[in-house]
């Protein structure tokens, strides 16, 4: 290679199209642990507010329950029986649907979060988008019209094939 001819990267980024090649794996590589970083905090967030829920579930329960108990020790006709019991198996019931609700909602957030985070990472327009750094990645690679262009000259397969 003689002083004149410029290699490869070299002209790709006096061309005006970017750093080489490289240097968007490498930004691509930061945006995804990044990205990775922020959806592993969403899921600890989600999972401190399934824990508050699981807690505040299990208080009221106690409470309910000492409650019950309480009216068990003392003197209760046979009719009372039935009443607390129909009155735990209501609360259960009840209650039981109230967890479940809230805990489905704090795994939503949690994923409103990540997609959140996945999308702006997708969008972002400010050239540091993990979608530029796809795009210009692909734009390296041997590929013509959605096929793959094979070592030997004129042979093409499709990338499923390969």
């Amino acid at each position: 290679m003689n002083s004149k001819t410029a290699r490869p990267s070299q002209s790709h980024e006096a061309a005006g199209s970017g750093p080489a090649p490289w240097s968007f794996l490498a930004d691509l590589s930061r945006q995804q642990l990044a990205m990775v970083t922020e959806s592993a905090s969403a899921i600890f967030r989600s999972s401190e507010a399934m824990r508050k829920v699981q807690e505040q579930a299990a208080h009221q329960a106690s409470e309910h329950y000492a409650a019950a108990a309480k009216k068990l020790h003392g003197a209760c006709q046979p009719a009372d029986l039935l009443a607390i019991q129909s009155e735990l198996l209501r609360f259960d019931l009840q209650e039981t649907s109230q967890y479940w609700q809230q805990l489905m909602t704090a795994a939503l957030q949690a994923q409103t979060e990540m997609m959140a985070t996945t999308n702006r990472m997708l969008n972002s327009e400010a050239g540091g988008g993990v979608k530029s750094a796809l795009e210009a990645f692909q734009s390296t690679l041997p590929m013509t019209n959605g096929f793959w262009v094979g070592r030997q000259s004129g042979s093409a397969e499709r990338p499923h094939d390969a």
